[in-house]
């Protein structure tokens, strides 16, 4: 099956070329910045809506926009940790991650033509204590400048877990069986004619 990506992740094109899908790339480029008061998953469900909107596409194509964050301070309802700018700010926030549990939000929407369809993913991720030294390593030997939370679950951030409640390919970037799910929901919905 065609579908088209509305992201440049190459974690993205990798899991849903491994799910069987024929990916193009054409990445949407939108304001990412988040709003007054927004949550983490307030902001992922936003963002992954307005790429969707954003990616020219064939209206028989599917498209596939997603967006991830890493959410802090679940309790006080997540303060949003996205792609770090520098590598100052990715040690903030493996600072902030360190010794502490946090959720990633994948927010997913698959559209078709002018048929939306959208979902959100959570995984609960616990992160050991972390010591300087350690994050210093860490910044200087992975790429980590575009990823959420500024660490890859399959890269050098593994050593950093102790605990993961829920989908791991949601915490890569992208919950493969709901977006499968969603590229159904939305051919069913556009051969009934529904919005």
């Amino acid at each position: 099956m065609d579908i088209i990506l509305a992201s440049q992740s190459p974690r993205r094109l990798f899991l849903l070329e491994a799910a069987g899908l024929n990916v193009t790339v054409r990445p949407s480029f939108i304001d990412e910045s988040p709003l007054q008061g927004e949550s983490a998953l307030m902001m992922a469900e936003r963002l992954c809506k307005l790429k969707a909107q954003a990616c020219d596409a064939a209206d028989m194509t599917p498209v596939i926009a997603a967006d991830t964050l890493v959410a802090v301070g679940v309790d006080a309802g997540g303060e949003a940790l996205g792609q770090p700018r520098d590598l100052d700010e990715a040690k903030s926030m493996i600072r902030k991650l360190s010794g502490n549990k946090h959720q990633v939000h994948t927010a997913v929407c698959v559209r078709l033509g002018e048929v939306y369809r959208t979902q959100t993913v959570t995984t609960d991720v616990n992160f050991r204590s972390i010591s300087e030294a350690e994050i210093e390593i860490y910044v200087q030997h992975n790429d980590i400048l575009d990823k959420a939370g500024a660490y890859a679950i399959q890269g050098g951030a593994s050593g950093f877990i102790t605990g993961i409640k829920g989908s791991l390919d949601n915490v890569i970037g992208l919950p493969v069986q709901t977006t499968l799910d969603l590229i159904a929901q939305v051919k069913k919905a556009q051969l009934q004619g529904e919005a």
